[in-house]
């Protein structure tokens, strides 16, 4: 099951405000303002109460004040109690009342929100699921802003088949993307497209951008085929040094022993071709990329 946050970062001003105190708008005037009517305060003040800088933490009261902004229409709150709802944060878990919140936000243009949808449609959690309907809000929250989840995700659709008719140009389309968006999966997919061929002209050369734009986000199968592209030479100038570098990368990551036994095999192999200094070098290298990776949430 995907996983959703509360919408904090776009008021990163009011949150720098909140840890001091709210400075020019406490509290106090926030809840006169909510109580008032302000769809606008009264979501902040549920963001204060899900953040509990200048308040105790309390998520019952940040959903209270989300759905007092919501029933005004604001749509981030819209998002934020679907987001609730889909965790089970200050409320009972309900993937209806969660589809409900997120469809309002989304008939308001919301791309997550959609994003959202498209997912529940796509598994039938909190409505019958319904292969086209997901097609049509993953194309939704990729309208007008780029949501590289829900292009990825039509990639898949159209390379599957699933609730379209399968089309591997298509399914390129919508990876490229994704991919020219960050997205890592899409990024892999797009080089096993041009290494093998499928749903575009077989090209190493673009296998290879692709794969490095996985690997440097810590993709281990991206890291693997480039390293493995190195070794042999393959869209890239042969380079055992880079082969050792990425192999490297990609068997500490795999999980599956047999497997990285197989890695660390190729990994030494390119070890043999290295001088003792050039194989310290990309050891020192190994080590910057690990503590320069070592904070990055999506880092091994």
């Amino acid at each position: 099951m995907a996983s959703f946050r509360f919408r904090f970062l776009f008021l990163l001003p009011v949150l720098f405000s909140a840890a001091c105190s709210l400075a020019a708008q406490s509290v106090a005037d926030l809840e006169r303002r909510a109580g008032s009517g302000d769809p606008e305060s009264a979501f902040r003040l549920g963001l204060e109460y899900a953040i509990g800088a200048s308040v105790p933490l309390d998520l019952g009261q940040a959903v209270h004040w989300y759905r007092k902004a919501a029933e005004r229409g604001y749509v981030h709150a819209e998002y934020n109690l679907g987001v609730a709802y889909h965790n089970g944060l200050g409320v009972v878990r309900s993937d209806v009342e969660s589809v409900r919140w997120y469809r309002k936000a989304a008939d308001q243009g919301d791309a997550d929100s959609a994003y959202a949808l498209g997912l529940a449609f796509d598994a039938g959690r909190g409505v019958a699921r319904d292969e086209t309907q997901a097609v049509q809000w993953y194309a939704k929250a990729d309208a007008g802003r780029g949501n590289a989840l829900a292009e990825a995700r039509l990639g898949d659709i159209y390379a599957l088949g699933v609730g379209v008719p399968r089309d591997e140009a298509e399914a390129m389309r919508w990876y490229r993307k994704a991919g020219d968006h960050g997205n890592a999966g899409a990024q892999c997919r797009l080089g096993a497209a041009y290494l093998l061929g499928t749903g575009v002209a077989q090209d190493n050369a673009e296998a290879a951008l692709w794969f490095r734009k996985a690997a440097t986000q810590g993709a281990a199968s991206a890291e693997y085929e480039l390293g493995s592209m190195y070794q042999a030479g393959e869209g890239v100038p042969k380079d055992y040094a880079e082969a050792y570098f990425w192999l490297n990368l990609a068997a500490a990551a795999e999980s599956e022993p047999a497997r990285q036994e197989e890695v660390a095999a190729e990994r030494d192999a390119a070890a043999l071709n290295l001088t003792e200094a050039a194989r310290q070098q990309t050891q020192a290298r190994l080590r910057q990329w690990n503590e320069g990776h070592s904070q990055d949430s999506g880092s091994r």
